[in-house]
């Protein structure tokens, strides 16, 4: 009786931990939407978002968000350039290595111009 009283103890704890995980970091899709709402291609926008998914918090993508929807890139919509200069400008480091690391993880890395070069 105790044993099986110890196992669905541990099976409840792993589910309670992972439901508080899966709440803490964004889902694909928050990325994915909110990229695009800033003029990002729908390609583009959704591998981002898989790289990224579970990497940046809810708070993060927040801030990213923020950051975002006030950058003036013209008429244009968002590029991958405009999402890593908008990355560096919110004063997270993660922010800034996981985007970048997503335009790598992309291939969009070669499309993002690189001053004095």
């Amino acid at each position: 009786m105790k044993r099986s009283q110890s196992k669905r103890a541990v099976v409840l704890a792993a589910v309670a931990a992972s439901l508080t995980l899966g709440a803490c970091t964004a889902s694909r899709y928050q990325i994915s939407d909110a990229l695009m709402r800033y003029g990002m291609d729908a390609n583009e926008a959704g591998c981002a978002a898989e790289f990224l998914r579970g990497k940046l918090s809810v708070s993060q993508v927040d801030r990213l968000k923020d950051a975002a929807r006030y950058y003036n890139g013209g008429s244009r919509g968002l590029t991958f350039g405009d999402l890593i200069r908008v990355a560096g400008s919110v004063r997270d480091p993660d922010i800034a290595l996981q985007v970048g690391a997503s335009a790598l993880a992309c291939n969009i890395a070669a499309d993002i111009p690189i001053p004095g070069l």
